[in-house]
């Protein structure tokens, strides 16, 4: 990493990942750094968007990428169920089934350090555990 961009990546984030947690992350860092997606790689979103955290067993984890628009398939986000920052409470998102980024916490790290992630502990995004997608039913 360029120390220049050091400001941009979280040092707590890793003790931070939870099923719930909402993160802005660049899916070619995903890519790059060893993320297996669990879905055609063809039909990933090639832009930086927000993922949540779906599973998480040792250092993998499992996310699932949000969409701002629907689309086929689509499942909308519980609007109550979201906390944090006021952009992320106030917009519509949506996850679709079957896509899952499998990936170690280094690389989450490296992937929202990229999409300029702009939450911290204490002030995470966050979607309520009951509302989260099942990892089983991806």
């Amino acid at each position: 990493m360029n120390p220049k961009f050091a400001h941009l990546y979280d040092a707590d984030l890793a003790a931070d990942i939870a099923v719930g947690l909402v993160l802005h992350l660049d899916p070619a860092i995903l890519e790059k750094r060893a993320g297996s997606p669990r879905f055609e790689p063809d039909f990933r979103d090639q832009s930086q968007h927000f993922c949540v955290c779906v599973s998480v067993t040792g250092d993998v984890s499992h996310w699932t990428p949000l969409y701002t628009t629907p689309g086929e398939g689509r499942v909308p986000v519980d609007a109550q169920a979201k906390l944090g920052h006021v952009k992320w409470q106030q917009g519509d998102h949506f996850w679709k089934p079957g896509q899952v980024w499998e990936c170690p916490s280094e690389t989450i790290y490296l992937a929202a350090g990229r999409a300029h992630d702009k939450s911290r502990r204490g002030t995470r995004n966050t979607i309520a555990t009951e509302a989260v997608p099942s990892f089983e039913s991806q």
